[in-house]
């Protein structure tokens, strides 16, 4: 290798280190919280994988927590937007179902801003 690829090569590496470091730390003591018809009915950590099962009047959502990220696997409503949503993993990500009035919404320990001014 010539001394201007070894150069390239640690820029690269100094470059890439944090992001990955960040990437992978993401999610970490995060929790979701789950709303039905706006009222608070359960917190879960994102750090425990599980399947829970949430009824109301009108009808019910699954929600299943995968290594850092939450999603809604299942639900009776019409129109399955809540389950076409996939996962999030991101500080105030939400999964709602409007015909439900439920609501599955990330919240981070750490603070993350869109924009710092």
């Amino acid at each position: 290798m010539k001394k201007h690829d070894i150069i390239l090569l640690a820029v690269i590496v100094i470059v890439l280190l944090p992001i990955a470091i960040f990437l992978l730390n993401t999610g970490k003591g995060a929790t979701a919280v789950v709303k039905s018809d706006g009222k608070v009915i359960d917190t879960l950590s994102l750090n425990k994988n599980g399947t829970y099962t949430y009824k109301n009047d009108n009808g019910y959502n699954i929600v299943e927590v995968t290594d850092g990220k939450v999603r809604v696997i299942e639900a009776d409503c019409p129109n399955q937007d809540c389950v076409n949503k996939g996962y999030i993993k991101r500080n105030n990500e939400s999964v709602i179902c409007l015909p439900h009035k439920f609501e599955v919404t990330i919240k981070s320990k750490d603070n993350e801003y869109d924009v710092i001014q």
